[in-house]
């Protein structure tokens, strides 16, 4: 079972999709690689080469069971699902499969209102994995969602704009500008708002989102 992180490149593979697709009925008996005196270098080989058997079953299973999780989700067994993301992480920790149930599980907390739980697997997600761009910012901006739903506007329009910063100015991070000055005007913050939107107008003057705030600093 791998226990290290997964790098950069292994948690974009699209090849994880593809085995979740076919390992619906995936069923795999170990072999033994090992024969009775095997010495020397033909021992080494053969414990190098069961490793990396032992590493692909590993990142195989992990994904045929994030696969389980995401079919109950879809299936509204939403019990099922957490009880299976939450086997993925105990089982298969370090597994790229295992990086993206981190973030389906405080997804489907988040869903359920559970949201100090989704909070902690979002911090989670950025602690163990947070070099993977997209699904970095994924987590972000569901630390920024656990605060506006508990009606810290503030805080949530604060790690709006964390959201924004660490985009490194692209479309993600103008999106995130906007929900930033939303939640600052649900917190009555007149001033911060229009900052944050005429931020946007210059930043991204290009943009939907510059477009969008233009309309909004007119309403204002």
């Amino acid at each position: 079972m791998a226990t290290n992180h997964p790098s950069k490149q292994e948690l974009r593979e699209d090849r994880f999709v593809e085995w979740i697709l076919e390992t619906a009925e995936y069923v795999r008996a170990r072999s033994q690689v090992f024969t009775a005196g095997a010495v020397g270098v033909v021992v080494l080989i053969a414990g190098l080469a069961y490793f990396n058997k032992s590493q692909a079953d590993a990142r195989l299973e992990a994904a045929a069971l994030l696969g389980e999780a995401m079919i109950a989700d879809d299936n509204n067994q939403a019990d099922e699902s957490i009880r299976l993301a939450e086997q993925l992480l105990k089982e298969y920790a370090g597994t790229p499969s295992a990086a993206q149930g981190v973030l389906f599980l405080a997804n489907r907390y988040f869903a359920q209102g559970r949201y100090g739980e989704a909070q902690k697997f979002y911090e989670r997600y950025l602690s163990d994995y947070g070099d993977v761009d997209v699904l970095a910012f994924a987590a972000r901006n569901g630390l920024a969602s656990c605060a506006e739903a508990q009606g810290d506007y503030r805080q949530a329009a604060s790690k709006f704009q964390d959201a924004a910063a660490a985009s490194g100015g692209n479309t993600q991070g103008s999106l995130a500008l906007l929900e930033a000055a939303r939640c600052y005007g649900l917190a009555g913050d007149t001033a911060s708002q229009k900052g944050i939107l005429t931020q946007i107008t210059k930043e991204f003057s290009d943009s939907p989102a510059a477009v969008r705030a233009r309309e909004e600093l007119a309403m204002l």
